[in-house]
């Protein structure tokens, strides 16, 4: 009895510790501060602009210095790291440059066939922009880079195959997905709605002769579907195009051509014919 008697006074006693226990202010909620220049007590969190200066001065003092004693066995004795490094830094922006030129802004290609002769030889050398190609769909009488649709590059495979079979050849290995990222080039003849014919030799859109070289082939009447383009070859009878495999989705464009820079006697601008 005595147990139970003492165990409920130290129960009650702990019940009234706590009610007569003065509540606690509720802590402060600390708001986030936003250092700035306009704030003169900011704490230097060691990302002042004077330091930001410090730090980059001493990666590019590391960097001369590496650079230098990584090509010194190439170097005078007497040369300064600091003219190695400002050297290598100059071309190491060129190439950074080049890149995202290269990349973003214009692409140089090789021409390999005459499927666009007589306007691109075999061995000429061009260069498209790919800005315009965010901005607006390619009109008719441009010269475009593209990569192949899927219905271009099933009948390259089936030719492959059919040329092997014909000749008693083993079939060459399936090259369709490294094919994805070759590049054509074609003009372009005609925009979504259009009606695209070709019949006596002559190429039709919207019941109006397009100029250019004779037709060998025929084509029935075709309405290019929205968010597509129908492109040509120059050289018409020489020339895989959308009369062999059908219209080319907008998407696969990659730029305009607007010049041809090799060989020098050929330097020039790519301007659409007159229609």
């Amino acid at each position: 009895m005595r147990r139970h008697r003492r165990a409920a006074a130290l129960v009650a006693l702990a019940a009234g510790a706590r009610a007569i226990r003065p509540n606690k202010p509720p802590r402060p909620r600390l708001k986030p501060k936003r250092w700035g220049l306009a704030n003169p007590k900011a704490p230097n969190d060691g990302r002042s602009a004077g330091d930001v200066r410090q730090r980059l001065e001493a990666m590019t003092e590391r960097f001369d210095r590496d650079a230098t004693d990584l090509l010194s066995q190439w170097l005078p004795e007497d040369v300064s790291s600091t003219a190695v490094g400002r050297s290598l830094r100059f071309y190491l922006r060129i190439v950074a440059v080049s890149f995202l030129v290269r990349w973003f802004v214009a692409e140089p290609r090789y021409i390999e066939s005459s499927s666009m002769a007589p306007t691109f030889l075999p061995g000429d050398q061009v260069a498209a922009e790919k800005v315009s190609t965010l901005t607006r769909l390619s009109q008719p009488g441009e010269v475009i880079l593209f990569r192949p649709p899927p219905s271009a590059l099933q009948i390259e495979r089936q030719n492959e195959v059919d040329r092997a079979t014909r000749r008693g050849a083993p079939v060459p290995r399936d090259r369709t997905s490294e094919r994805r990222r070759d590049v054509f080039v074609k003009r372009v003849i005609a925009g979504p709605g259009d009606l695209v014919e070709v019949r006596d030799r002559v190429v039709y859109v919207n019941q109006k002769a397009v100029r250019g070289a004779d037709v060998a082939y025929v084509l029935a009447p075709l309405r290019v579907p929205a968010g597509s383009l129908f492109v040509l070859g120059d050289n018409r009878n020489r020339s895989f195009d959308s009369h062999v495999w059908g219209v080319l989705p907008r998407e696969n464009v990659v730029g305009h051509v607007i010049l041809r820079y090799w060989p020098p006697e050929r330097f020039g601008l790519v301007e659409p014919p007159p229609r």
